[in-house]
């Protein structure tokens, strides 16, 4: 259970930017509706990236826990990583979005505004996902939709010392596969729950989610590919003797997901999809350049919000895409720099610029 799998060359950080950008491009679609992005919308799969990411935590989150001196340092860790960032794109965003709001400055910082604030900084953005009177004239006005799966990396981070002592305790093959079998009951039966209410509902007006759609994406159901990750990290140097054959049984597995079983088999070649391309080959040392995926990740929706507030989606798709992609990258870049890279432990292999085996 100690997670001693040589990391010192890997593509993580590669595919987690790859990963990032998917779900980006396919925001650019979803938030504008332009026909000219209907191509992200039909071959890019934010789903799939969403869980490839839960993939990688496990494998990682799972192996920097057991490489900490102590349970608080392990937290120290984490909230260094991922909360900095967090909380200057959040209140950023509901200090600077006063200048869109169709609100007065007074009526914009009351209850509404702090509601956000508390919630969101929180992590939990499903109790206040709009600030007042901003996007209203947008499709959408979720000031940043894309943040619902940072409460479920939370959650990700708490459980692993629970899990870690009850692998301690109880044996490690009957605790992982005790909770890969609950999370799967879980996630496939809501989804059947809520695959009968779309039925039944196909004929009413009403299209909003049901509470079996909500609660079938939600932490248990994707603690699945969580513990698929540990599963890599812990059977990692039997894997990597038969980095052919793991390929093979992937791509067997997508097409046959693909075409016979509607994507229950997901979390078995997603998980060989990230095992191969992490560390078949090995690409460069790409880390040197610093971790960008967070910040694109974060930062994509609110910029885009920003864009089509201003009317820029009239400008030609292909200009307005180097638009996108520009801003993104520009912000990511200097989230990265100014305040992501400021607060990382100094035993961050990102400190040395990528010199030392990611972690």
């Amino acid at each position: 259970m100690r997670g001693s799998a040589d990391f010192s060359k890997n593509n993580l950080d590669c595919l987690r930017l790859i990963l990032a950008s998917l779900v980006a491009l396919w925001h650019v679609y979803w938030l504008t509706s332009l026909p000219a992005f209907v191509v992200f919308a039909r071959y890019i799969s934010a789903q799939f990236a969403v869980r490839s990411f839960f993939v990688i935590s496990g494998l990682l989150i799972y192996r920097s826990y057991t490489r900490s001196s102590s349970v608080a340092s392990y937290f120290e860790k984490r909230a260094r990583r991922i909360y900095p960032a967090y909380f200057t794109t959040v209140t950023l965003a509901a200090v600077a979005l006063c200048t869109l709001s169709s609100l007065p400055p007074l009526q914009y910082f009351g209850l509404g505004f702090w509601k956000y604030l508390g919630a969101n900084l929180l992590f939990l953005n499903f109790l206040a996902p709009s600030l007042p009177g901003v996007f209203t004239s947008n499709p959408m006005s979720p000031v940043n939709g894309a943040l619902w799966t940072l409460k479920i990396e939370v959650v990700f981070y708490l459980f692993v010392p629970v899990m870690h002592y009850l692998c301690n305790k109880f044996g490690t093959k009957r605790v992982m596969g005790t909770i890969f079998c609950l999370s799967c009951l879980w996630k496939y039966g809501f989804g059947l729950l809520a695959s009968i209410h779309r039925s039944h509902s196909a004929s009413s007006l009403d299209d909003s989610r049901s509470i079996y759609s909500q609660l079938e994406v939600q932490f248990p159901a994707q603690l699945v590919y969580f513990i698929a990750g540990v599963l890599l990290l812990l059977y990692f140097d039997k894997l990597k003797l038969h980095f052919r054959s793991v390929a093979l049984i992937t791509a067997c597995l997508y097409l046959l997901d693909h075409w016979f079983t509607g994507g229950v088999l997901d979390v078995f070649w997603i998980s060989g999809l990230v095992f191969v391309f992490g560390f078949w080959r090995f690409f460069g040392n790409f880390s040197k350049y610093g971790d960008f995926s967070y910040g694109v990740y974060i930062v994509h929706w609110p910029i885009l919000q920003i864009l089509i507030y201003f009317g820029l989606v009239r400008l030609n798709p292909v200009v307005f895409l180097l638009l996108v992609v520009s801003a993104i990258g520009l912000v990511a870049w200097l989230m990265w720099h100014l305040v992501e890279n400021r607060f990382l432990a100094s035993s961050s292999h990102y400190r040395g610029g990528g010199a030392k085996a990611p972690a």
